[in-house]
């Protein structure tokens, strides 16, 4: 099979769609797929595994010349049309109409367009209402994007309602989004972080996180009733922007700080380690856990034992599957209830574990997501 993956972003410099662009284009080469990348951003192949990937950068931010390159590529070596779709992430200040139609058209002159999206629109505020006439052209987008394509894909199966809003949904699928953080760290690095988070063997509770405002304000909430739970339990944080988190969390609750150990940005292998010396992961979403929080996929593929949220966003996987526990976003009493069971509970963690291992397997990981893209089975896969 052919590819022409269209992304915003792509390493060294991106965020969470470029990484999950890059691996989804090894695992394609990876199945004997030719992958061309198509990026804004610059393309570098030092440091990365790119064998079977054809980079390329685009001439202008998916404008007129983009498009050309696009279409002449296309007729030269035909292929699958797969859209990595944040709108911001187009050019013209996230209100690229034009490069949406000209999909459609593509579509109408027999190619095999896709999309995934990661995100459909903006919302209607009314704190920013300057965004509001931005919402309504990236509603547009999104509507045109429902005719360009013959499948799309979605990052959590909640945005179905949010585009079924603005028009008939070709063949759909959810497709979660898979960690990049490998799960093979080795026991010896795994014992070194244990040993530095908490010197005298006492539980480790860690987050993986960016610490936004949103998620550090649940944090912020939890964290007390947790700590008066597991009255033992050290805290580690994770990720870019946790020692600034630690830093806050010294200034409101100091006595819970002095039980705690921040990472700052750490390369994926060193991550995987840290996050193999936890006994257990906290993951508050104001919204509910979806299926394209990674900071939470990280934690199962490495075979952690899970706490979460279960709120407007959350879909049923996560209960049929029983992925993580779950626990309202209301509802902090019973969150913390839930850490401190799990923390008494050797077995009951292990188990908790194992059931987050398991659905990580066969409903988010990469090679789950190559086999839908290729039209094979999850088993075979």
């Amino acid at each position: 099979m052919i590819w022409h993956l269209l992304t915003g972003e792509f390493p060294p410099d991106c965020g969470g769609v470029g990484d999950y662009t890059f691996d989804l284009a090894r695992a394609l080469s990876d199945a004997g797929d030719a992958v061309h990348v198509w990026t804004l951003a610059r393309p570098k192949g030092e440091g990365l595994d790119v064998r079977g990937m054809t980079l390329h950068q685009l001439p202008d931010a998916f404008g007129s010349q983009s498009r050309a390159a696009l279409d002449a590529a296309w007729r030269q070596t035909p292929g699958i049309i797969l859209l990595q779709y944040v709108p911001n992430t187009l050019g013209a200040r996230g209100a690229n109409l034009p490069f949406c139609r000209w999909l459609r058209r593509m579509r109408q002159h027999g190619a095999d367009v896709r999309v995934m999206f990661h995100e459909p629109y903006f919302y209607f505020t009314l704190t920013r209402p300057w965004r509001n006439a931005l919402a309504v052209v990236q509603r547009t987008m999104a509507a045109t994007l429902l005719q360009a394509a013959g499948t799309i894909y979605m990052s959590t199966e909640t945005w179905r309602r949010y585009l079924e809003a603005v028009g008939p949904l070709p063949s759909a699928t959810s497709l979660p989004i898979p960690s990049s953080i490998p799960n093979g760290a080795s026991p010896d690095d795994v014992a070194q972080n244990r040993a530095r988070i908490s010197p005298a063997g006492t539980p480790v509770v860690g987050h993986l996180g960016t610490y936004g405002d949103h998620v550090a304000a649940e944090l912020f909430a939890l964290l007390p009733a947790i700590a008066a739970q597991a009255p033992i339990a050290r805290f580690a944080f994770m990720g870019a922007g946790s020692r600034e988190f630690l830093e806050r969390l010294r200034d409101r609750h100091p006595q819970i700080a002095s039980r705690a150990w921040a990472s700052g940005r750490l390369a994926a292998g060193d991550l995987s380690a840290v996050l193999g010396s936890c006994d257990l992961l906290i993951q508050p979403y104001p919204d509910g856990i979806t299926t394209r929080r990674t900071s939470a996929m990280a934690g199962l593929r490495n075979g952690v034992a899970t706490v979460s949220t279960s709120g407007t966003l959350t879909e049923s996987i996560w209960k049929d599957t029983g992925a993580v526990a779950l626990a309202p976003v209301s509802d902090r009493g019973a969150f913390a209830r839930t850490v401190a069971r799990l923390l008494d509970d050797p077995d009951a963690r292990r188990l908790q574990a194992a059931h987050g291992a398991r659905a990580y397997e066969r409903h988010f990981s990469m090679p789950h997501t190559v086999a839908v893209l290729r039209g094979t089975s999850a088993e075979a896969a």
